[in-house]
């Protein structure tokens, strides 16, 4: 009996991994080919990796079957048919999460999909982003990047002159491209906070704490690179461009140790 429900496991995976074939290899071009997702890749290693870490918690939990996750499937089969139609790619991805979703609690129940919530959440990472909330956010994230760095370069004693997304620093002139948005800094960061709070803290607030904190870390280390580009032209493109952006994203990942000891400090200082 055991041995036949690891096989109608084994074949419901198979049948998922069928039909979701080309949302997954969707999924992994854009991990590969678009640098803001890059994390992607580490993702499910992660999610993979908490749930081995936990399997004494929820392996204790009891196994209760519900036919309720065939009505999760059913909503995830419309998603994926809308996405197939032309919904997109983010929509055929989140038909794969609810997919998932609706087979833990067709087999195990409520109790273990509530168990792995944590790294549910996590998978939120690994999608594809939403192409509306992204172009409309590209603009004013370079707009708000010009302004900032042209901030930074007028008080460290540049002259700056600045035309919605151009800085001209002395007579070097240089463009906040699309690509300098801060979101390739943003959604790394978000994950890499929202893992550390759970390595290093049980609260689960201080998971959504560094998740927030990690907008505004972000949006001030991307304007710090444009700034950097700005003072140096040396840095603006090139190895050095991408060797200041990466020791500029470790300071980010560095400055999250300090944000948590600030953000315990507060919770105690308000519940003394």
């Amino acid at each position: 009996m055991h041995s036949r429900r690891w096989l109608v496991v084994a074949l419901t995976v198979a049948g998922l991994a069928a039909c979701y074939a080309p949302t997954l290899r969707g999924m992994v071009d854009q991990w590969w080919y678009d640098e803001d997702m890059g994390h992607g890749f580490v993702v499910p290693f992660v999610i993979a990796w908490i749930i081995w870490r936990e399997r004494a918690r929820w392996s204790a939990l009891p196994t209760q079957p519900s036919p309720w996750g065939f009505a999760i499937l059913g909503a995830a089969a419309v998603l994926q048919l809308a996405g197939a139609a032309g919904a997109g790619l983010f929509v055929s991805s989140v038909a794969f999460l609810l997919s998932i979703a609706g087979v833990v609690v067709c087999f195990l129940g409520f109790a273990r999909l509530r168990a792995w919530a944590f790294p549910f959440l996590l998978a939120l990472f690994m999608l594809p982003k939403l192409a509306i909330v992204y172009n409309q956010g590209t603009l004013p994230l370079q707009l708000l990047a010009s302004k900032t760095a042209a901030g930074m370069l007028t008080l460290s004693g540049f002259g700056v002159l600045r035309e919605g997304n151009i800085l001209d620093i002395g007579g070097h002139r240089i463009s906040v491209a699309e690509a300098c948005n801060g979101i390739r800094y943003l959604l790394p960061l978000g994950f890499m906070g929202t893992v550390f709070a759970y390595l290093s803290d049980s609260k689960a607030w201080m998971r959504l704490a560094l998740l927030l904190a990690a907008i505004p870390v972000a949006i001030l280390a991307n304007a710090v690179r444009v700034a950097v580009a700005g003072a140096s032209p040396a840095l603006a493109e090139g190895t050095l461009h991408a060797v200041s952006g990466w020791i500029i994203f470790m300071l980010c990942l560095a400055s999250l140790v300090p944000l948590r000891r600030l953000f315990n400090a507060v919770y105690e200082a308000v519940h003394a």
